[in-house]
């Protein structure tokens, strides 16, 4: 029989071992619940780490999209130079084919023509009969066929000694010397002729000095020294000033005036070279800020008349009319159709080109488009920008690298605020038959600048850029003219050129 207090006693047991049974059980829940808390805290940080790094994929995404646009970018989508285009063919071409290959239709084209007036006569004459031996020394002639070669001889010096002779007065004893011309100056020198070589050499050729010593060493077996052309250039610069002041004024006074700008290396640093140019003048000054340097330049403070050029905001702060180059904004529509896949882009670069088309027929008719066309231009003109607005926000934009400035744009919504915001100019060919569609005009007297500075690479100094761009400007005037530029040169060296209306 189980006592009373055996029962106690296994009731006890299995109250201590139901206690224990209940700490274990506390115990657990008490580690689960620190575990669960460190799991809601781990995922706490998953969470935000992969919000992050979510984050930070979009804006990957969006570099990359930014990065892929301007590795796509070329003198065809954009406004980067052809010369960074490299050995890349590009495909897509504002310009439409014209058919054949070889000269555009309507180009003059040029034959080698014969001279009335040659050189020299060669006669030749049969000596004998091929078929019967006979001679023909005296037999009459029946006829002449002529043809004549075009060759030119290796240059060669001429020396003018200049000898200014010691008269004695016989009336008062005084001897009376003869004086030299400017071009003689001293006992032995080079002549105008070298020096308007050197100015046509590194103006137009962009002939650095050395390779113009070893020209004229080929040519003519004398080789001036560094010094000596660099003394010549400066001299030329000098000559030159009034013919650029001349050419200024010619600028100042003409209805449209063409405009750019480009950046080069001078002493250094960045600086800016400036054109103002029509289809018969050209003027270059280097200037060491873009934006001031539109004023220095000294024709557009005063100008009121209208300047073309590719939208650089300084341009809008004088008083002149404004045009925009249609070229420059085809090609930005290009890129973001080809990036961005907007068909508004499309749509703008369509309307401009049919608007041009239809513009340039009118012209050849010496007549306007009527107010019908263009208004319905202007119309279809502000219908594409207000669809556009609704997508410009989604092309790439880059992202911003520090909390200061204004949030980055698209280059879309770039592009349609401008075009929004200079309808006026962009559309001003429209009604002013004296306004082109495009800048190329400016931008074709530019380029020798660039091919100057892929040659040099920079302007060791201020003189020489001046230099440079002063003479550049003049023969590129000389050759808008039609005029001979060695000739012209020689003349300036000898204190005898004017322009037709220069007085």
């Amino acid at each position: 029989m189980i006592s009373r207090a055996d029962i106690l006693l296994e009731l006890g047991y299995g109250l201590n071992s139901f206690v224990n049974f209940i700490q274990g059980i506390i115990q657990t829940r008490d580690e689960l619940i620190v575990e669960n808390n460190e799991l809601k805290n781990e995922n706490k940080a998953l969470r935000e780490q992969l919000k992050n790094q979510h984050e930070e994929i979009e804006q990957l995404k969006e570099l990359v999209k930014v990065l892929q646009a301007q590795l796509n970018q070329n003198s065809r989508n954009s406004s980067r130079p052809p010369s960074s285009d490299g050995l890349h063919k590009q495909t897509v071409s504002l310009r439409k084919s014209g058919g054949k290959m070889g000269a555009p239709k309507g180009h003059p084209g040029h034959t080698l023509q014969p001279t009335e007036h040659p050189d020299r006569i060669v006669k030749l004459a049969p000596q004998a009969c091929p078929k019967c031996s006979n001679s023909l020394l005296d037999a009459p002639v029946a006829g002449v066929e002529k043809r004549q070669v075009f060759d030119m001889p290796i240059p060669q010096i001429i020396v003018t000694e200049w000898q200014a002779e010691h008269k004695w007065c016989p009336c008062c004893n005084h001897i009376v010397e003869a004086s030299f011309p400017a071009e003689a100056s001293a006992p032995v020198q080079y002549g105008p002729g070298f020096a308007a070589w050197t100015v046509y050499l590194n103006a137009r050729h962009m002939m650095p000095l050395e390779r113009i010593q070893e020209l004229f060493a080929d040519f003519t077996g004398q080789c001036p020294s560094e010094a000596t052309l660099l003394a010549m250039m400066e001299r030329m610069h000098g000559q030159l000033a009034p013919h650029e002041a001349h050419i200024k004024e010619q600028l100042a006074q003409a209805p449209v005036l063409h405009s750019d700008e480009t950046g080069c290396r001078v002493m250094g640093k960045t600086e800016w070279i400036i054109t103002h140019s029509t289809a018969g003048w050209t003027y270059l000054s280097v200037q060491d800020t873009r934006a001031t340097g539109l004023k220095q330049a000294g024709i557009l403070p005063k100008y009121k008349g209208t300047v073309v050029h590719d939208c650089f905001p300084t341009y809008f702060k004088f008083e002149f009319a404004n045009a925009l180059c249609c070229a420059h904004l085809m090609r930005e529509c290009i890129g973001i159709e080809q990036n961005d896949k907007q068909p508004w882009a499309t749509q703008m670069k369509e309307l401009l080109n049919s608007a041009w088309q239809m513009t340039k027929e009118a012209r050849a008719k010496n007549s306007e488009l009527t107010s019908e066309v263009r208004n319905e231009i202007e119309r279809r003109y502000d219908e594409i920008l207000k669809e556009g607005a609704s997508v410009w926000h989604l092309g790439a934009v880059k992202p911003k690298t520090g909390p200061r400035g204004r949030k980055s744009k698209s280059k879309a919504q770039n592009l349609g605020e401008r075009l929004l915001k200079h309808k006026e100019a962009v559309l001003r060919f429209l009604c002013d038959a004296r306004v082109p569609f495009d800048n190329n005009q400016a931008e074709r007297d530019l380029r020798m600048v660039k091919v100057k500075q892929k040659v040099s690479g920079s302007f060791r100094t201020w003189n020489g850029a001046e230099m440079f761009t002063r003479a550049h400007g003049f023969i590129s005037t000389l050759r808008k003219q039609s005029k001979p530029v060695l000739q012209s040169l020689i003349a300036v060296a000898r204190d005898q050129f004017t322009f037709a209306d220069q007085g």
